[in-house]
Formats: C-alpha cells, sequence, structure tokens
C-alpha cells in the first residue's frame, strides 16, 4: 500500500478534474522528512494547495498563498519548493521537495493553476 495514502486517508489522490498531486518531502518550522521514500505529498487545484506528510497536513486557499518559489537552503540546498502564505495557524516556513519530477515541472503546474510563482 502507498506509504503516502496512509499518511492521511482523507485527501484522495487526482480524482478530482484539475488535481494536480506529487510525491516527495515536506518541511515546516520545526523539521523536515528525508530518505529514498516519499513521506509526503503536495496536491493543488485552482482553489488549494494541501501539503500532507508525517509532519501534519496544511490546507492552504489559494487567496492566502502570497507566492511560491524556490526552496531555502534547509533543508534541501534550494531545491524544493517554498509556500508563502498568509496564515497565521499553519507553519510560516512551509516547503515540498518533489521527488521524481523537477522542481520546474512543479512550478510549471501551479502557474497554470494560476498561482503566483516565481
Amino acid at each position: 500500500m502507498n506509504k503516502i495514502r496512509e499518511i492521511d486517508p482523507t485527501v484522495s489522490p487526482a480524482t478530482e478534474p484539475g488535481l494536480q498531486r506529487w510525491e516527495g518531502h515536506m518541511s515546516d518550522d520545526v523539521g523536515a522528512t528525508f530518505g529514498i521514500e516519499p513521506m509526503a505529498y503536495l496536491s493543488a487545484n485552482r482553489d488549494e494547495i494541501v501539503i500532507s506528510g508525517t509532519r501534519g497536513t496544511h490546507r492552504l486557499p489559494r487567496a492566502a498563498i502570497t507566492k511560491i518559489g524556490r526552496g531555502k537552503l534547509y533543508p534541501w540546498f534550494f531545491v524544493g519548493i517554498r509556500i508563502r502564505h498568509t496564515l497565521t495557524t499553519v507553519p510560516s516556513e512551509l516547503q515540498f521537495k518533489p521527488m521524481g519530477v523537477e522542481r520546474v515541472e512543479v512550478l510549471r503546474a501551479l502557474r497554470e493553476l494560476g498561482y503566483p510563482t516565481m
């Protein structure tokens, strides 16, 4: 069974039209996931982005997202995606590192969904 689905079974895989989904690792204000197996995923549609993994599940409505761009030095040496937002109930330093696909591909897909990407 897919380990990521075991993390958060309430969020289904890409079944709705326009939903994009990538597996990888996540980082928040406290720590990050790491390893050869994906421990998180990022899914997005025109209304929201969801980052879910062993560090928790975070839903970010489109209106709360201010910028999406290259990740920071910590923890993956700039290869992740950093999501800046205005929500006070979600960690301010959310990052996602895709596995099996380049960061620019994920950024391109998010841009096509209408998100402010760099």
